[in-house]
C-alpha cells in the first residue's frame, strides 16, 4: 500500500496516535484539551496527501526542499497553526515537536502496516528530528537571551535622557506663561509614561535573565496602598466608577511599592477592557495566614485560549467590538510583571472571565515569608475559599475563582 493511500484510510487512527504520542513528547500538552491538540492536524494530513499526489518536477522538488515552495494549502495551514500556538504561549521548540510527533506517528503506523518493512527511513527521520528539536531549542534560547540583554541595555540607557526631560518639564512648570505651563504638563505626562515603559522593560529583563524581580519586605498594611493607587487611577479616569471594599486584618510583610505596581497594573487592565460606564471594584480581605485581593470589571469575556497565556509577556488582546486605541498602554507587560511580583512574594494570581460574572483577577498573598515554607497552591486556593465563606455569612456574593 502506498503511503498516501495509508494516510487516507487510517486518517482517524493517525490522529488518535499522534495525540497520545504528542502528550509524551511535549509536557505543555498536559494543559491542552484533545480538541486543542487535534486542531489543524486533520486538514494538514489531507493537504499533505494532496501535495504528495500532485505532479512535481525535479526543479519544484528541489525548491521545496530548500523551503522556497510557492505558498499553497500546506503553507496556509502551517501559518495558521503557528499563529494559534503563539496565542497559546508555545515556543518554537514546542511547535517543532508537534510536527515531529505527527510525522513519527504516520511512519510508525505505516511500518506496522507493512509488516515491519524497511526501518531505515524511519530511523533516518528520527535522527533528523532529534537534531532539529535540539537545534531549535538552543537557537530559541540564544535568541531570547540576546534579545533580553538588548532590552536591558536599552532600558538602562534610556533612563538618563528621560530624567533630563522630566527635570526640564518641572522647570518649565514654574513659568508665568500659561501656555508654557500647559506644554510642560504634556511633556511631563509623556515622559512619565515612557519611564513606566522603561521600568517594565527592566523588570522583564530581570525575570528573563533569571534574577527575578527584587522585593524589599517590611511590615505594612495593604489598605492604604490600595487607596493610594485608586486615587491615582480616579484622577486619570474621572468618568470611571471605582469601588474599594477592605475587610479584616490586611497587614503582612510585603514590598509596598511592588504591591502598588500589581494593583495599578490590574486596575489599568480593568479600565482598558471594561464596558463603558461600568464600575470597577477592588476588594482586599483577610484569609487566615493570607490576604486575598480581587480586581473585578464587566466587559467582553476573555477567550479561553487567551486565558492560557494571559500572564505571558508581550501578550495583548483586543476584545470584539472594542476600538483599538483604548488599549494604549504599550508593551503588554502589565499582567506579566504583576504575576512575577506576586510570585516573588510566594503568592498566587488567577483569573476567571465569563459573560455574566465579568472578569476577576484574584491575588492571594501569604502574610509572612515563613508561611510559604509550608504552603502550596492548594493553600492559596483555600485562602480564597475562606474569604468566600466569610462573604456568604455576611450575605455578600462569594469571590469568583477558578
Amino acid at each position: 500500500m502506498k503511503l498516501t493511500e495509508f494516510i487516507r484510510s487510517h486518517h482517524e487512527k493517525i490522529i488518535e496516535d499522534w495525540v497520545s504520542f504528542a502528550r509524551t513528547m511535549v509536557p505543555w500538552s498536559d494543559g491542552l484539551s484533545e480538541e486543542n491538540l487535534r486542531d489543524h492536524a486533520e486538514e494538514l494530513l489531507t493537504a499533505v496527501v494532496i501535495d504528495m499526489q500532485s505532479p512535481q518536477s525535479a526543479d519544484e522538488q528541489e525548491e521545496k526542499s530548500k523551503g522556497n515552495a510557492l505558498d499553497g494549502q500546506l503553507g496556509r495551514i502551517g501559518q495558521r497553526h503557528a499563529s494559534d500556538r503563539l496565542e497559546s504561549g508555545l515556543g518554537l521548540d514546542q511547535l517543532v515537536s508537534e510536527f515531529r510527533a505527527l510525522r513519527a506517528s504516520v511512519l510508525r503506523l505505516w511500518e506496522v502496516e507493512q509488516s515491519g518493512g524497511d526501518t531505515e527511513v524511519t530511523r533516518f527521520n528520527e535522527a533528523i528530528d532529534e537534531t532539529l528539536a535540539k537545534s531549535a531549542s538552543r537557537y530559541t534560547r540564544s535568541v531570547e537571551k540576546t534579545r533580553d540583554q538588548f532590552l536591558g541595555i536599552l532600558g538602562h540607557d534610556l533612563r538618563n535622557p528621560l530624567g533630563a526631560i522630566l527635570m526640564g518639564a518641572s522647570l518649565l512648570a514654574d513659568s508665568e506663561d500659561a501656555e508654557v505651563v500647559e506644554v510642560s504638563g504634556l511633556i511631563r505626562n509623556s515622559a512619565e509614561r515612557m519611564n513606566r515603559m522603561v521600568n517594565d522593560l527592566l523588570d522583564l529583563t530581570r525575570t528573563r535573565l533569571g534574577s527575578g524581580i527584587p522585593i524589599m519586605r517590611q511590615l505594612m498594611d495593604i489598605k492604604p496602598v490600595c487607596s493610594n493607587v485608586l486615587s491615582e487611577l480616579k484622577a486619570l479616569h474621572p468618568k470611571t466608577d471605582f469601588h474599594f471594599e477592605p475587610q479584616g486584618d490586611l497587614s503582612g510583610e510585603w514590598d509596598s511599592d511592588r504591591l502598588a505596581q500589581v494593583i495599578s497594573n490590574l486596575l489599568s487592565n480593568a479600565v482598558q477592557y471594561s464596558s463603558d460606564n461600568s464600575p470597577i471594584s477592588v476588594s482586599a480581605e483577610s484569609a487566615g495566614d493570607s490576604v486575598v485581593i480581587q480586581v473585578h470589571n464587566f466587559g467582553t469575556p476573555i477567550a479561553a485560549k487567551v486565558l492560557k497565556s494571559i500572564f505571558a509577556p508581550m501578550v495583548r488582546t483586543q476584545p470584539d467590538g472594542q476600538s483599538f486605541d483604548k488599549n494604549k498602554t504599550g508593551l503588554g507587560l502589565g499582567l506579566y510583571i504583576a504575576s512575577e511580583i506576586v510570585n516573588s512574594h510566594h503568592g498566587s494570581i488567577t483569573v476567571t472571565s465569563k459573560e455574566v460574572d465579568g472578569t476577576t483577577f484574584t491575588v492571594s498573598l501569604p502574610r509572612h515569608p515563613r508561611t510559604y515554607a509550608q504552603s502550596t497552591m492548594k493553600d492559596s486556593q483555600s485562602a480564597v475559599d475562606i474569604v468566600s465563606q466569610t462573604r456568604r455569612s455576611r450575605g455578600a456574593e462569594p469571590l469568583l475563582h477558578s
